[in-house]
């Protein structure tokens, strides 16, 4: 199994005390957008992919799921989940968690599911339309798929600089000129390097209709009329960094 970069020396530390800024993408936008798209939850099972710390799924059995299921490739990010879920583990309901990668999908035997999430992580998936074929899988008939992932505005940037500037430095423009250019791009966050894969909004809604999935909300939040947080995230002014579907499988 592939070790993951959350698993790197000293990198879960640092991406904790990331976390635990309360005034992040993570709270301020992703996961306000990713509850707003769920259906009732009550007596669902539910499954999320790349699951983290637990955080999505706390929040799902709050808010009265049955059952929930998390993968995530990192132990660490699974250690904290555990320790997160314990005050779940005493009645129903319960939930399991499981070390894979989202490409070995198919090996996890929990039976079907109502809904199946993801948050901020399948840009990192090569074989996008192996994923869905294996979600679709574990879906029940009419189950739903949300997910967010980071925007391919964002993730089409290949090298250089993704700014255009003015002679004082001022940012002007976001340069999008590898958008068409599908493929793994090279990052590096924390002083470790790491590979996303861009495809296009077209590539992306394809995908999900050739593998049987109907969509039924798209979103691209961002915070032009939410000037409390124009200080802390500027660049959320004019353009989406996430990007959110919601799909039933038909």
């Amino acid at each position: 199994m592939t070790q993951s970069i959350y698993d790197s020396d000293g990198f879960f530390d640092l991406y904790q005390k990331l976390r635990a800024n309360p005034i992040s993408l993570n709270e301020i936008v992703e996961k306000p957008t990713m509850l707003s798209l769920l259906p009732d939850l009550h007596g669902k099972k539910l499954l999320d992919l790349g699951c983290g710390t637990g955080e999505h799924l706390s929040l799902y059995l709050q808010h009265g799921a049955m059952f929930v299921a998390g993968i995530d490739l990192s132990a660490a990010m699974l250690a904290k989940a555990r320790s997160n879920l314990e005050k779940f583990s005493q009645n129903p309901p319960h939930f399991l968690l499981q070390q894979l990668d989202m490409g070995d999908l198919a090996q996890l035997d929990a039976g079907e599911f109502d809904v199946i999430t993801s948050s901020f992580a399948f840009h990192y998936v090569q074989d996008f339309p192996k994923l869905l074929a294996d979600i679709k899988s574990k879906l029940k008939p009419n189950g739903i798929l949300i997910f967010s992932q980071e925007h391919p505005i964002a993730t089409a940037h290949k090298q250089g600089s993704r700014w255009e500037k003015d002679e004082n430095k001022q940012q002007t423009a976001y340069r999008l000129n590898h958008y068409r250019d599908e493929g793994a791009r090279e990052r590096n966050w924390f002083k470790q390097p790491f590979k996303t894969y861009h495809r296009t909004v077209a590539t992306i809604i394809n995908n999900l209709v050739q593998t049987g999935f109907q969509i039924e909300q798209i979103a691209e939040p961002m915070l032009a009329e939410q000037p409390q947080w124009h200080n802390e995230f500027k660049d959320l002014q004019h353009r989406p960094v996430l990007f959110f579907v919601k799909a039933k499988l038909g």
